[in-house]
């Protein structure tokens, strides 16, 4: 039997999955034991152990893809835009008002 290397590929991918979702299943079984969880004055209702340690994996997990991803960078760049795009507007009123008069100046 011959794979190609895309079908390599995906067989190693799904064993993959199945070995990540075994391992999962086995630390959510050993780590059943209710904690407690206080940030500052917040406490949070008691959950297993294995709760909070995936929790933690899935949420810096996407927070790393939305970094990766570089949205927090465009923010930045929208508001420079926004006020760069402000800063120009002020100055062509400037410059308007100050060719305005001179131009007034010269019709009479």
């Amino acid at each position: 039997m011959v794979f190609s290397m895309r079908q390599l590929t995906q067989l190693l991918s799904g064993f993959f999955l199945l070995l990540v979702f075994a391992v999962s299943v086995t630390f959510t079984y050993y780590n059943s034991v209710p904690v407690t969880i206080g940030v500052g004055s917040w406490q949070f209702q008691p959950q297993p152990v294995s709760v909070w340690i995936i929790g933690a994996f899935v949420s810096g997990g996407l927070l790393g893809l939305l970094l990766g991803l570089g949205l927090f960078r465009n923010v930045k760049s929208r508001v420079e835009i926004r006020r760069l795009t402000k800063a120009l507007i002020e100055a062509e009123e400037k410059v308007s008002n100050l060719h305005s008069p001179s131009l007034q100046d010269t019709k009479k």
